[in-house]
């Protein structure tokens, strides 16, 4: 039985060779069609040379012949008429206009060419030999699945699968190699048929590697490691003679193999060292050989199985994942770029924009270190991966000195180092020991914050001054450190640690002001100075509360804004804007933070402390910028400080705590009405002068000013005290009525005037809600003076009370008429005219109700004289109006 299935292999093979014969002879064919249309096109071209004479003789000809007959004209004398031949030249100004057309259209033409090379010899690589990469690709993976076959059906002996798949890939191989060394089709890169074949026989060769060592034990690790080593190696160099395309389809061949023949051992250490072989080969050949779509494969391919792993690890293979991750960075960053020996290639400056389009380097950093530190993150096995984020960190900083344009990898190693505190576990209980800020997290962060700024300060000053990436990390390493441990330490224990960290900040503030005094470069002494200062501020903030450290930083931004302005530093705005943002958010959500309830400061809640403060300090920072948009954006800052003021500080003077907007009562609907209302018109207001920023401060002042609006609405229907008995208070119109109702109606005319250069057709609409306000405000007003502190509508209402009434809006009517005649405006008139109408019918219809006989008839008598007094009046006014 074995012989037969062995007679049938070998059928098989003479059948393959047959195909591959075949294959050779279409690619023949095609060469050969190929070169008669090179020769058809090489004679067109010369029959065109050959004509280019005869039309140069053709327009001598016609030039001769002009001239000619110019010389006859001018001989004739001038009182005849004189005619002129204008000779035709057919052959000159097409053939030069024909020319031009010819160039532009090349021009036309050449351009897009220029641009989308790649894709157009991609393409039109596939349509010439499209045969022959289908032929490889059905090569590899049938090689690939006659083992995959051989294995799942028990066909043949161990020993006999893998001397028939050896034969075949070898054969491949050696097919390839000797079309190549006979030049039997040989044109170059172009020579597709040899590197189809050979990737067809090197991917065999990978899968029957690995099925010998992982599914049938036939050789030891060492064995597999050196044969997988040997076939990457000869893949390397057939792919450097025979072209690119075997090392695209060996590559992806390579990388599939995992994937078709998978044993289910999940080896995480076989996977890995079968892709670093496969990538060490792919990346030699890619350097060779200059096309950046290699790279890309091999990055994919790469970083996918990488990837991979960390769905098998365990704790056993944590080392493995972290020697990977920072061999991959070695591997396929600093070796390309580098050298193999990791020489020294650049130690310039570079500005920030260079150090941030670094293409592909940060993104693959980026990709190797992340997921490093994500498992580190959530895994329990602390302590290996913060280990490997240390051996992470001293990577980073060694290929910083080897190129200066990773400057910026210093700044992510200092980041590391601020996420191996923040996931290191507290050991702690309790903090009776004093030694506990020299052990686990609390002695690392020291450690890792005085080793990075000792790093930015040795090679920033004595080795590359210009470079301001030291710098930065020499001025603020100790500080981002001591910061991270001042936020996860314990309160109570807060007190034991205070001492040591304000000693260290305050020393390397010392140190960072002595380097400032004797800095070579404006920015250098600027960095220096920031970093001292940020490091006084934090060592003053532990000694505060929590606002203490919004207080700090508001102060920061103050002195760097000082510093700014008196140095005059070109520096980028987005720093400080970041800056404010996060302390404006912290104040934000301050109010409704549980740590914030009780806190105080010298014997006074908070915000009427840390809010006003920080407004100042924002004010006095946006000074510093008298010609800058960042002072728009510092004075924005300051009023949102002084919003949060006024909405917070007002409802906790009156109800003992910060708005609760699902339980808000009376008294706080009416301040947070009048608050918003009052801020979004200042918002509004602001829009006018704030430039490019304009457009944010109107969508503000119209929430502010909607939200407003809702709760007016809410409490007119449901807290309203015309309609439910709630207090108000004893004072004549200063009592929560002029909060409620007259001060909404002021702001709400203020609303107008700032939303109609904007939308017009809204402002007549609010113009109409600040009436209804100041209607309903006066009238509350006389109510109160006549009930006292209830004035709900069904304990009624007395003569007096009516009469009231009529003479206050009366009064009040006649006002308006007037002053919309001495303003010379139609509308005030007509507004004056309706409260007089308005009037006139209350007096006669309530006020007289109670009237009878002849003094009801005189009343309704004197209602109509009234009414038609008021229209001639208005008549009147409005025809003085248009004269006028």
């Amino acid at each position: 039985m074995d012989e037969f299935l062995g007679i049938v292999g070998l059928f098989a093979l003479v059948i393959m060779a047959g195909a591959i014969c075949g294959i050779i002879a279409v690619a023949q064919l095609s060469n050969l069609k190929q070169e008669i249309v090179q020769l058809k096109a090489k004679v067109l071209s010369l029959e065109q040379t050959a004509l280019k004479p005869n039309l140069k003789n053709q327009s001598a000809n016609a030039q001769s012949t002009y001239q000619q007959a110019g010389e006859q004209a001018y001989s004739k004398p001038s009182h005849q008429d004189v005619h002129i031949p204008t000779p035709s030249l057919p052959s000159v100004e097409p053939l030069a206009s024909t020319t031009s057309a010819n160039i532009l259209a090349t021009k036309a033409k050449a351009k897009p060419a220029f641009i989308s090379s790649f894709f157009e010899k991609l393409r039109s690589g596939f349509e010439q030999n499209w045969m022959t990469w289908i032929g490889a690709i059905a090569l590899a993976f049938g090689g690939i699945f006659l083992a995959k076959y051989s294995l799942e059906a028990g066909l043949l002996s161990h020993a006999m699968r893998l001397s028939l798949g050896g034969l075949f890939g070898v054969g491949l191989i050696a097919g390839a190699g000797y079309l190549h060394y006979k030049k039997i089709i040989f044109e170059g890169f172009n020579n597709y048929i040899p590197a189809a074949l050979a990737s067809g026989g090197f991917s065999t060769c990978f899968a029957l590697t690995l099925l010998a060592y992982n599914s049938y034990n036939m050789i030891s690790p060492l064995t597999a490691f050196i044969a997988l080593g040997i076939i990457a190696i000869s893949a390397s160099a057939m792919a450097l003679v025979l072209g690119p395309v075997l090392a695209v389809l060996g590559i992806i061949g390579a990388y599939c193999v995992p994937v078709l023949v998978n044993t289910g051992s999940n080896n995480l250490f076989a996977l890995y060292m079968y892709i670093g072989f496969i990538s060490l080969s792919a990346a030699l050949v890619a350097q060779k050989v200059q096309r950046a779509w290699l790279w890309y494969l091999l990055w994919a391919g790469h970083l996918g199985w990488y990837l991979v792993g960390f769905t098998l690890v365990e704790q056993s293979t944590i080392w493995l994942m972290g020697a990977y991750g920072l061999l991959s960075i070695i591997g396929l960053i600093a070796m390309p770029c580098l050298g193999v020996t990791l020489r020294v290639v650049e130690l310039r400056p570079h500005s920030l924009k260079r150090l941030i389009n670094v293409i592909p380097a940060h993104p693959l950093m980026l990709a190797f270190v992340t997921p490093l530190l994500l498992a580190m993150l959530f895994s329990s096995y602390d302590q290996q991966w913060q280990i490997i984020s240390a051996l992470s960190m001293a990577t980073l900083l060694f290929l910083v000195l080897k190129n200066s344009r990773w400057d910026l990898w210093q700044g992510f190693a200092l980041i590391i180092a601020v996420l191996v505190l923040i996931s290191t576990p507290n050991y702690y209980s309790d903090f009776s020991d004093p030694l506990f800020i020299f052990n686990y997290q609390y002695g690392s962060g020291l450690f890792l914050g005085l080793v990075l700024s000792a790093f930015g300060l040795y090679f920033g000053i004595k080795w590359a001054p210009k470079r301001l990436a030291f710098h930065v990390s020499a001025a603020f390493s100790v500080f981002a450190m001591i910061a991270t441990l001042y936020a996860i330490i314990p309160n109570h224990a807060l007190a034991t640690a205070y001492p040591l960290w304000a000693v260290i900040l305050l020393v390397s503030s010392a140190i960072l002001i002595k380097c400032a005094m004797s800095g070579t470069t404006l920015f250098q002494r600027f960095t220096y100075w920031v970093g001292a200062n940020a490091n006084i501020t934090l060592a003053i903030t532990m000694l505060l509360s929590d606002s203490g450290l919004t207080i700090a930083l508001a102060v920061q931004v103050l002195l760097v804004s000082v510093l700014i302005h008196r140095h005059q530093v070109p520096m980028p705005h987005w720093p400080i804007k970041a800056l404010v943002a996060a302390l404006l958010l912290r104040l934000t959500l301050a109010p409704w933070t549980p740590s914030y309830d009780a806190l105080t400061l010298f014997n006074l809640h908070w915000s009427i402390i840390v809010y006003p403060l920080c407004t100042a300090l924002f004010f006095a920072a946006a000074k510093c910028f008298n010609t800058s948009q960042l002072k728009i954006w510092l004075e924005g800052a300051a009023l949102h400080c002084f919003a949060l003021f006024i909405t917070t500080e007002t409802s906790y003077q009156l109800v003992g705590h910060y708005p609760q907007f699902d339980s808000l009562s009376f008294y706080e609907q009416a301040l947070l009405t009048c608050n918003w209302l009052a801020l979004g018109c200042v918002y509004l207001h602001r829009a006018r002068i704030a430039g490019s920023l304009a457009r944010l401060y109107q969508i503000a002042g119209c929430v502010l000013a909607s939200g407003a609006g809702l709760i007016a609405f809410k409490t007119l229907l449901d807290d309203n005290p015309l309609l439910t008995s709630i207090y108000i208070g004893e004072l004549p119109v200063f009592n929560w009525l002029f909060l409620l109702w007259l001060v909404p109606a002021l702001l709400t005319f203020w609303l107008y005037t700032l939303i109609k250069p904007i939308n017009a057709k809204v402002a007549p609409f609010i113009l109409a809600a600040a009436g209804i306000l100041g209607l309903i405000a006066i009238n509350s007003f006389i109510r109160q003076y006549w009930q006292g502190p209830y004035i709900y509508l069904s304990k009624g209402a007395s003569n007096a009370e009516l009469y009231s009434y009529s003479v206050i809006w009366l009064t009040l009517g006649a006002g308006t008429v007037i002053l919309g005649h001495l303003k010379n405006k139609l509308l005030i008139q007509k507004i004056g005219l309706g409260l007089l109408a308005a009037v006139i019918v209350k007096v006669f219809l309530i006020d007289m109700a109670n009237l009878t006989g002849l003094l009801k008839a005189l009343s309704f008598i004197g209602l109509g004289l009234s009414l038609v007094g008021l229209s001639w009046l208005f008549q009147k006014l409005r025809s003085r109006a248009n004269q006028a």
